[in-house]
């Protein structure tokens, strides 16, 4: 007779290919989501950062100059950024320099978003698991 581990392990094996890609559509709604949030609060001038605000899925490469710069984002997840060749400053807007003050709009977004994320991806794990 199989303990309760075992059969509680063969349950999420079972489950194991419906458990992400629930996840993935949650991280890939999660992102989508956030990206028109930090769109929306982002201070324009010109709309070159605002424009910059990219989401990457996973096996493609982010753009070049990005925070973090150009690499390949995992298979399962999803990122989003802020530049490119044309903005790299995305970061002194966020947090200001000797010249200027921030002017906060992507950490905040985090914050204000965080708990709705992960009320989706509860969502997403309980759907899956019901599958």
């Amino acid at each position: 007779m199989a303990s309760m581990a075992d059969q509680f392990r063969a349950f999420l094996e079972a489950k194991e290919e419906a458990i992400k890609a629930e996840a993935l559509k949650a991280q890939e709604a999660n992102a989508k989501q956030f990206a028109r949030e930090v769109r929306r609060k982002v201070p324009v001038e010109e709309g070159d950062l605002k424009r910059s605000i990219k989401v990457t899925p996973g096996g493609e490469r982010t753009p070049a100059y990005s925070r973090g710069g150009a690499q390949t984002v995992p298979e399962g997840t999803v990122m989003v950024t802020a530049g490119n060749e044309k903005v790299r400053y995305g970061h002194i807007v966020e947090h200001g320099s000797k010249k200027m003050r921030g002017r906060k709009f992507w950490w905040p977004t985090v914050k204000m978003l965080r708990q709705k994320f992960r009320n989706r991806n509860k969502a997403a794990l309980r759907k899956a698991i019901k599958k």
